[in-house]
């Protein structure tokens, strides 16, 4: 009983002597995107997430998160290397199809990245703001 007390006693001492202590303690909170959240821009030049995945299944069923995702790397990095990435929002998605067609062999990417660039575009496309 008596190792109990000393035990006690010594924790109420660590707990006032913390509790008085002069030094600040700060406490930093960081917020994290999740994948089902990405962070999305107002030119549409972001990572897909579920959101953008349900949205272009309805036109390409087959479509998957990581192929949305190789899209997003091709447009930001192949494309962006060339020239500045241009605003999905910005242009219709009826002419987006022609601009890839016409912008793969110049950027000499395989068909199955033009896939995942088309379902990348698409799906950003389908879930842009009114």
């Amino acid at each position: 009983m008596t190792n109990f007390k000393i035990t006690s006693f010594a924790a109420a001492i660590l707990i006032i002597a913390a509790c008085h202590s002069k030094k600040k303690t700060t406490i930093t909170t960081t917020t994290v995107a999740s994948a089902a959240t990405p962070a999305k821009s107002t030119t549409g030049i972001f990572e897909p997430g579920e959101e953008e995945l349900m949205a272009v299944k309805t036109k390409f069923p087959d479509a998957t998160l990581p192929i949305l995702t190789e899209g997003h790397a091709i447009y930001t990095g192949v494309c962006a290397d060339c020239h500045k990435a241009k605003s999905i929002y910005r242009i219709p998605e009826e002419k987006w199809q022609g601009i890839i067609d016409r912008m793969a062999p110049k950027a000499t990417i395989s068909a199955s990245q033009k896939d995942a660039l088309t379902k990348y575009v698409f799906s950003i496309k389908a879930t842009q703001p009114k």
